[in-house]
């Protein structure tokens, strides 16, 4: 999931889509020098409309398995029982939860007279029978609801899960991929689970949420429109038809959001933020992500296997100046594994600053003190972040008498080769890691804890103290968070000690908006996702 992202920015640039679209909160708008044929104009010349620029193409639309870009579609079209905030969890079709004292069993009461938009009404079959599919599916983003043992209907209206171990299945509940409600009494008619999944794909959903898909061009654009019968009601502010219009060039989605062509979009160049903040047509939204830039080091070949010359390279990287040149300010030095922000992270840890005579000292400790050691940093070829942090990281080491070479490479060939023998992958492995739901086991176990077939910790790291302390913190989130933290806290400095991994920075989520509209909140447990009923006419 972590690099698909990456790897579509660059396929959907081939594609050059000229986006078009109409002013945000107008009706009627007729735009001529549009094509004729875009099915988003034809809407646009009847409805309420607004417009996501979005810089990726769609994966697919089954809420079972969707592990990528496509949540920007699902979380608009379906809901969780339970919704993230960073101001805490709020009900969502669940209206209230419980469980026993040592979190192995959860009950959720849900909300009554919530409609699919098939006009089916929303139980507890559903929520089992959903759940369930995407346990056995077994693909994606299953492995959340790794927890459960059993799903049982109380009621029409309240379910209970029994756990195989504690865990905070609410959290788990609000996850962004693979927790959406389906309607499983229309789905289970079309066929086998892989039956369901091709009609999905389609284009089709059976989902509760304010939108219901009403076109879907995953290379060019999804239009939505309104669920009149949304169980939150509907305001007269608010938008009858959202499109997410994919338009991979970030200068022509800049240009889009400033004349009102669309109404919303991110990713923008970091440098043309300043002047868009001038700009009265525009508004600026910057907020801190749960996003984090690593450069994981090849623990099982020298000479990166040994610590001391981790420590050395850790401390030989200017922190601060990355920040301002690559992400020109709109960031954050990394303190840690764990984004600012999100529960697990610590402010007091100790953590690497730029010390070159540090990491000569170190260095020679090692037994390296001119250096003399070749390097290969692999990175995901178009990210253009991903490529000045890595010549910053090449000039500073040279001054180490350490020899970089940067391999910019499409994401199957680095993860190829991250995926081979160890002692013939690259030494350093750079990539972003977000949350599928904001929990630090997420990050922890999924990059740093022991594998025995290599899946997403490439820096082939192994610490049995490590893997104990968070095992063990994620049965207490649920019922004992404050010993929890404490455990996460220990493990994140052994992390740290041991360095298996640069921890770079965070960036920050812009959004730029037209102001035309208001409402817009960032939720960075939703990575990348418009909520759109949350939207309205300025």
């Amino acid at each position: 999931m972590k690099k698909e992202f990456a790897i579509l920015v660059v396929a959907v640039i081939i594609f050059g889509v000229i986006a078009s679209g109409c002013i945000g909160g107008e009706t009627s708008t007729t735009q001529t020098q549009k094509p004729a044929t875009s099915s988003a104009q034809s809407t646009s010349e009847t409805t309420n409309v607004v417009i996501y620029g979005y810089g990726s193409e769609m994966i697919t639309l089954d809420p079972s398995t969707e592990f990528s870009n496509s949540i920007v579609v699902l979380a608009n079209v379906y809901e969780c029982l339970v919704k993230y905030t960073p101001e805490g969890l709020k009900p969502w079709l669940a209206t209230s939860w419980e469980s026993n004292e040592n979190g192995t069993v959860w009950t959720f009461h849900l909300r009554k007279g919530v409609k699919f938009h098939t006009g089916n009404e929303m139980t507890a079959e559903d929520v089992k029978w959903s759940i369930e599919r995407t346990i056995r599916m077994g693909l994606g983003p299953a492995f959340i609801w790794d927890p459960v043992k059993k799903i049982e209907i109380v009621d029409e209206y309240t379910i209970k899960f029994y756990l195989k171990y504690p865990a905070n299945l609410p959290l788990i509940a609000s996850s962004a991929y693979g927790a959406y409600i389906m309607d499983s009494k229309y789905l289970s008619k079309l066929g086998d689970d892989n039956a369901i999944a091709d009609w999905l794909n389609k284009g089709h959903d059976a989902g509760t949420g304010p939108y219901m898909i009403d076109k879907y061009d995953p290379k060019t654009e999804v239009i939505l429109k309104k669920f009149p019968e949304y169980w939150g009601g509907w305001s007269d502010d608010q938008f009858d038809v959202a499109i997410i219009k994919i338009v991979p060039d970030a200068s022509l989605r800049e240009q889009m959001v400033v004349s009102g062509e669309i109404q919303i979009t991110r990713d923008l160049p970091l440098d043309d933020i300043p002047k868009l903040k001038e700009n009265p047509n525009v508004v600026v939204d910057q907020t801190p992500s749960y996003q984090e830039l690593y450069a994981f080091f090849n623990t099982k070949k020298p000479p990166l296997d040994n610590k001391l010359v981790r420590q050395a390279l850790s401390y030989a990287v200017p922190y601060q100046d990355i920040v301002q040149y690559v992400l020109h300010g709109y960031g954050e030095v990394a303190k840690g594994p764990i984004p600012k922000g999100m529960f697990g992270y610590f402010e007091d840890l100790p953590t690497y600053h730029y010390d070159l005579n540090k990491a000569k000292e170190l260095l020679a400790k090692a037994g390296y003190p001119n250096g003399g050691f070749k390097l290969v940093l692999t990175y995901t070829q178009g990210d253009e972040a991903e490529a000045k942090v890595a010549e910053i990281i090449k000039a500073e080491w040279k001054k180490l008498g350490i020899e970089v070479e940067i391999r910019p490479m499409n994401w199957e060939q680095q993860w190829a080769l991250a995926k081979s023998d160890p002692a013939k992958a690259q030494d350093i492995f750079m990539m972003y890691w977000w949350p599928t739901y904001p929990t630090p086991y997420d990050f922890l176990f999924n990059m740093f804890h022991c594998e025995e077939e290599i899946n997403f910790n490439l820096c082939y790291y192994c610490n049995s103290e490590f893997d104990k302390l968070i095992d063990e913190a994620v049965t207490l989130e649920g019922t004992q968070p404050e010993k929890a933290a404490e455990l996460y806290k220990k493990a994140e400095k052994i992390l740290i000690e041991d360095a298996p991994a640069i921890f770079l920075y965070y960036p920050d989520d812009v959004y730029v908006y037209h102001k035309s509209i208001k409402g817009f909140k960032d939720n960075p447990g939703y990575p990348q996702v418009v909520f759109f009923y949350e939207l309205h006419k300025a």
